[in-house]
């Protein structure tokens, strides 16, 4: 079976597809990835055989989207009410221009803002997600055309694989990244057909009510590679504490939300690890003491020691701490982040704060509390145990392969 997975240039749209990628090379089966931008780049650095399909404009809409997002985040989240936000179909007055571009731009929380609340660009918002797709699908079907794949695995939030997939004739099945968001492709003028199955990586519990279930597969987190240093390898001997910002933020500039974690959390009798990709140097400021950064290292090879996690609240930050069982401290910026900091505040597995910038004071009692409640970490364990009874990759790619047979 030769199978192409279809990924947004954001390396978070990846990596949750890359352990059914490697699963299906292990049992035999041919492999290639259809990406553009910082995926295409991750892919080959993770040992997938990689096709570029795009020219660069696709990447520069993805990271344009991001941009607007952050400018634009409000100032506080409802997150009593994300979720319904979120996947509440957008208004149908938001344009595009010649080339494909939103008119309307990002307003609200960047991903899932509608007309309330300090909002106005859901629609804005999905017509960009939308446009990253179409400008990758010319080199999906060229990709189709060449290798002739019998399956076409693609993500979340990219129409650009199923809409290729639909075009040749080819069936296209849909991975999750985190929790069971709509499906965006269903907004196109000419809507491709629905993928012949869909792969749900969310647990049970932390399911929204009305959310319809996928075909469970287990989470299994996937962060890229790194070089682990030395001083984490030991065990600590006062609680660490990881701080992580995600693939995309970092590269935008490390705000004042993240300067204002870090001097909260030097306050702390713990160690207190900074694993992004961005220098210290992009804060403006030198590193409170006792911070450590260690620059872009799989979180899979820090967060199992750890205590607690403080993060943005990415699918990938997100559901990590999940898989491992690590309590969370969440603090959602734009995108769907709003939506996975109120599954953990749901679900009970840690904290999270509204503002999008909060002070010092508020940053210091969502850890302590993160820290030290035992019902926290109890709703934790049960978690990690409830994804890792989920039927895994190699599973999953048996059910592809008698899916096309």
């Amino acid at each position: 079976m030769r199978v192409l997975f279809v990924a947004a240039p954001g390396v978070g749209h990846l990596l949750p597809a890359v352990p059914t990628a490697w699963a299906a090379q292990s049992a035999g089966h041919e492999v290639r990835v259809a990406a553009t931008g910082p995926s295409l780049d991750m892919a080959t650095r993770l040992g997938l055989a990689a096709v570029e399909v795009s020219d660069g404009t696709a990447a520069h809409a993805y990271r344009r989207l991001a941009e607007r997002g952050m400018a634009a985040r409000p100032e506080a989240h409802d997150l009593s009410t994300a979720w319904q936000r979120f996947t509440r179909p957008p208004e149908p007055d938001g344009g595009q221009d010649g080339d494909g571009s939103d008119k309307a731009g990002v307003d609200g929380d960047g991903g899932g803002a509608d007309r309330d609340g300090g909002g106005n660009g859901k629609d804005g918002v999905v017509s960009e997600m939308l446009d990253v797709g179409r400008r990758m699908t010319d080199g999906i079907l060229r990709a189709i055309r060449d290798w002739a794949p019998d399956l076409l695995v693609f993500t979340s939030f990219i129409g650009g694989g199923q809409s290729a997939a639909d075009q040749a004739g080819v069936p296209a099945v849909h991975i999750g990244i985190g929790m069971p968001y709509p499906d965006l492709s269903a907004l196109l003028p000419d809507p491709p057909a629905p993928p012949v199955l869909t792969a749900d990586v969310c647990p049970p519990s932390l399911r929204p009510p009305g959310a319809e279930p996928g075909a469970p597969l287990r989470f299994v987190p996937c962060n890229g590679g790194g070089v682990v240093p030395d001083r984490l390898l030991a065990r600590p001997r006062r609680p660490r504490i990881c701080v992580t910002w995600g693939s995309v933020l970092p590269e935008l500039g490390m705000d004042e939300t993240l300067a204002t974690t870090l001097a909260a959390l030097a306050g702390f009798d713990a160690e207190v690890v900074l694993a992004t990709g961005s220098s210290a140097a992009s804060t403006g400021r030198p590193l409170p003491h006792g911070v450590r950064q260690v620059g872009w290292v799989p979180l899979t090879a820090v967060l199992p020691d750890c205590a607690a996690v403080v993060h943005h609240g990415g699918s990938g930050s997100t559901f990590t701490a999940l898989a491992l069982g690590i309590p969370q401290v969440v603090l959602p910026q734009a995108a769907d982040q709003p939506v996975n900091a109120q599954a953990v505040l749901r679900r009970g597995v840690g904290t999270a704060l509204e503002k999008t910038r909060p002070g010092v004071a508020e940053l210091r009692g969502a850890v302590e509390r993160a820290l030290g409640d035992a019902e926290i970490r109890r709703a934790c364990a049960e978690v990690r145990e409830e994804i890792a009874a989920m039927p895994g990759p190699d599973a999953f790619v048996r059910r592809l392969a008698a899916a096309v047979s």
